[in-house]
């Protein structure tokens, strides 16, 4: 169970509204939010970005921390783990084979509808390397992980700060004897 810091205060949602509208209608400040909301797609006066130059801020973030939000991570039961030890390696490199044939698709530039998509494309490559979307526990990964729980720890949402082999479990299968390798 999270038992928040005293500094945070927690306030559930009613029911009928959205924070979308709670905060175009002024009930919120702010809003932390994973997609584009509706309000910023409809360019609604009421509501705007922290950072209007959004980009150079992300950039300068990166740039400086080396942190580029990891937004998915899979869990399995560690029941499944048990009864089945192939699953976690077989699952990663079945969403690597898929994030292949997707990056295969995307270096054909009449896929996106964008004037200088392939410009885009080579400039954030040039910022964040071939793969900012890296699967598994690379070294990119583990500094962004490490640095995310001392972050979660300093602001009190965690106890204590979690060693990520408490996390990831260590896989092996299909390695050379002695090689490690964290999903």
């Amino acid at each position: 169970e999270f038992d928040p810091p005293e500094d945070l205060k927690l306030t559930r949602l009613p029911n009928n509204k959205s924070v979308e509208t709670m905060l175009a209608e002024g009930e919120l400040d702010g809003v932390l939010h994973p997609d584009l909301i509706k309000p910023l797609v409809d360019k609604d006066p009421r509501v705007g970005r922290l950072f209007p130059n959004f980009k150079e801020e992300e950039v300068a973030f990166f740039k400086r921390t080396r942190i580029f939000p990891i937004m998915h991570v899979i869990g399995i039961k560690r029941e499944i783990v048990e009864k089945y030890p192939w699953v976690p390696l077989n699952l990663y490199h079945a969403f690597n084979e898929a994030k292949t044939v997707a990056m295969n698709r995307m270096v054909n530039p009449r896929i996106v509808p964008l004037a200088w998509y392939r410009e885009s494309w080579e400039e954030q490559e040039e910022i964040m390397g071939s793969d900012p979307w890296q699967y598994g526990m690379t070294a990119d990964n583990e500094n962004q992980l490490t640095k995310l729980v001392g972050y979660s720890h300093e602001q009190g949402m965690i106890k204590r700060e979690i060693p990520l082999d408490e996390l990831f479990l260590p896989m092996s299968q299909g390695r050379k004897r002695g090689d490690v390798f964290r999903v």
